[in-house]
């Protein structure tokens, strides 16, 4: 073998590598994936922290809170990228959220992802991938189940999530209520 095709094969194997962790959701820009809804369940009192950027350091923008002495409620939220586990979402539809005194709220904030969660009752056959790129592949399908997803991060038209029984993988179709969105 020469040493022009073994240098060849090198700079293919190192393309893939480049390719496969740029597609990771946890390494994803922010803006790296379609608008999409999720909700977080909060229990009476409970609060997320929304952040200016997606670091437990960054300054405080504001909270997602339910009331206190109330039953459990779920609040949609819509997020448009991911990054290191944190989820972007927008702030001018987040319903239940306040933002910090003194602070002006600005259009998007981060929170980490895996508050967020969306569900699996949907019309229609899921598809499952190993990966959100060219080179993912499908690894199966969920239809007429009912399984709720921890949300990990978002590329494209695709979202990464993980539960029990699934563990982490790719989906292509969910639902943004806690109660279904089957007809």
């Amino acid at each position: 073998m020469s040493i022009r095709a073994i240098i060849g094969t090198v700079a293919v194997l190192a393309g893939f590598v480049v390719l496969e962790h740029s597609v990771d959701a946890s390494t994803g820009q922010a803006g790296s994936c379609k608008a999409t809804q999720a909700y977080a369940t909060l229990h009476p009192g409970d609060r997320i922290v929304v952040r200016a950027q997606p670091t437990p350091e960054a300054p405080v923008l504001g909270m997602i809170s339910a009331e206190k002495g109330t039953d459990i409620t779920t609040t949609v939220v819509t997020m448009n990228a991911s990054m290191s586990g944190w989820a972007r979402i927008a702030l001018n539809t987040a319903k239940d959220y306040t933002a910090a005194d003194g602070i002006e709220t600005p259009s998007f904030g981060w929170i980490p992802a895996d508050q967020l969660a969306v569900d699996s009752r949907v019309d229609g056959t899921i598809t499952t991938y190993s990966r959100p790129s060219l080179i993912g592949v499908v690894t199966g399908t969920i239809d007429n189940d009912n399984m709720k997803f921890r949300v990990l991060g978002c590329r494209g038209e695709l979202l990464q999530v993980i539960n029990e029984s699934r563990g982490n993988t790719w989906i292509d179709k969910w639902c943004s209520k806690a109660e279904g969105c089957r007809s």
